[in-house]
C-alpha cells in the first residue's frame, strides 16, 4: 500500500509532487509542499479499507510518503492505534512523492540532498509511529544512481522499486550487499495476462475488469513451483475514492464498490492452497537463508 498524497503527480521544476485535484484546480498552492498535498482520497478510503485489513489480519506494508504520514495522523491520532498492529509493517515513500530520478521534474537532486531526504522521512515516519522502517519504495517507482548506496547508508533492508518482467512468481535477490530487492511483477504483453501489472490502479480506474485480474494472479500462482516464491498485490492508499481518469472523488457506494472488488481478488487468493499473506519484512524472517549475497 503506497500510502501518498491523492493521485500525486510530478511538476517540471518542482522537488514535492502535487496532488492531481489541485494541480487541475488550484493552481495557485502549487508551490507550497503542504498545501498542493490533499489526503482527502486517502481519508475517505482508509475509513473503509483498513477495517477490512485488520478483521481479516492481512498482513500489509505501508509505504509512508511521510508529509502525508504526518498530515494525516496529526488530523486522526485514533488512527496510530489501529495501524499497530503486529500483521502490519511500515516503509518510506520518499518525503514528498519526489521524483529522485529526474525524468519528468527536469530536476536533479544530488546525492546529499537524496540523502536528507530519505533520512527526515524514515525520522518522522519512525518518530510518528514508534517503529523501526526497514524498507523504502521509491516514488514513482523510480530511483537514482545514488539511491541504493543512500538505502544501505541509512540501515534500509530491503527496497520494493523494481519493476520485474514474469508469469510467474518471482524471487527476491539481494540488489547490493545488503539491500534485498522484492520486485514488482508485470507481465509480458504476449503472455496469457497481457501485459498486467500487479498494481491494482487499472482495475480501479476501469481499465481491467476483475475477471481477467484474478485470473491472471491465479496464473501467477499457478505458474509458480517455488515455495518461497513472492508475488505482491499493490495499492494507492487513495485509489479506493479517487478515479483519476474521472478526474473526480467517488461517492460512498462507489468506494463501497471499489472495497467489494478487493475483497474478491484477496478471497480468491485465500481460497488457493499453499498461498500465505505475508510481507517482505515476515518473509525475509522465514526465508532469509536461501538468499545469496551479491
Amino acid at each position: 500500500m503506497d500510502f501518498d498524497r491523492d493521485a500525486a503527480f510530478p511538476m517540471k521544476e518542482k522537488k514535492h509532487a502535487v496532488s492531481k485535484p489541485i494541480q487541475l484546480k488550484e493552481t495557485e498552492k502549487i508551490d507550497n509542499p503542504v498545501k498542493s498535498a490533499t489526503l482527502e482520497g486517502t481519508q475517505r478510503s482508509v475509513e473503509f479499507f483498513l477495517p477490512y485489513l485488520i478483521d481479516k489480519k492481512i498482513p500489509t506494508t505501508f509505504y509512508f510518503e511521510a508529509r502525508s504520514a504526518n498530515i494525516f495522523l496529526d488530523r486522526n491520532p485514533e488512527y496510530l492505534e489501529k495501524l499497530n498492529q503486529s500483521y502490519f509493517e511500515f516503509g518510506i515513500h520518499g518525503y514528498d512523492h519526489e521524483d529522485f530520478s529526474g525524468l519528468e521534474t527536469g530536476l536533479i537532486f544530488s546525492e546529499k540532498d537524496e540523502y536528507n531526504i530519505i533520512s527526515e522521512a524514515k525520522k518522522k515516519v519512525e518518530s510518528l509511529l514508534s517503529k523501526e522502517v526497514i524498507g523504502f519504495r521509491a516514488p514513482y517507482m523510480r530511483k537514482s544512481v545514488n539511491t541504493n548506496r543512500i538505502l544501505e547508508s541509512l540501515g534500509f533492508v530491503y527496497d520494493s522499486s523494481v519493476y520485474q518482467e514474469s508469469i510467474s512468481s518471482i524471487f527476491p535477490y539481494y540488489e547490493t550487499r545488503n539491500l534485498v530487492e522484492f520486485p514488482v511483477i508485470k507481465t509480458p504483453k504476449n503472455s496469457k495476462m497481457n501485459g498486467m501489472y500487479t498494481y491494482l490502479w487499472p482495475l480501479f480506474e476501469g481499465k481491467r475488469n476483475l475477471e481477467d485480474i484474478i485470473s491472471n494472479y491465479l496464473e501467477l500462482v499457478r505458474n509458480s513451483k517455488d515455495g518461497v516464491s513472492y508475488i505482491s498485490v499493490n495499492l494507492h492508499s487513495w485509489h479506493f475514492a479517487y478515479n483519476i481518469s474521472k478526474e473526480r472523488y467517488l461517492t460512498k457506494g462507489e468506494i463501497e464498490e471499489n472495497l467489494k472488488t478487493f475483497r474478491k481478488l484477496i478471497t480468491a487468493l485465500e481460497n488457493i492452497k499453499d498461498v500465505t499473506f505475508s510481507t517482505p519484512e515476515l518473509w525475509l524472517k522465514e526465508h532469509d537463508n536461501v538468499l545469496v549475497k551479491s
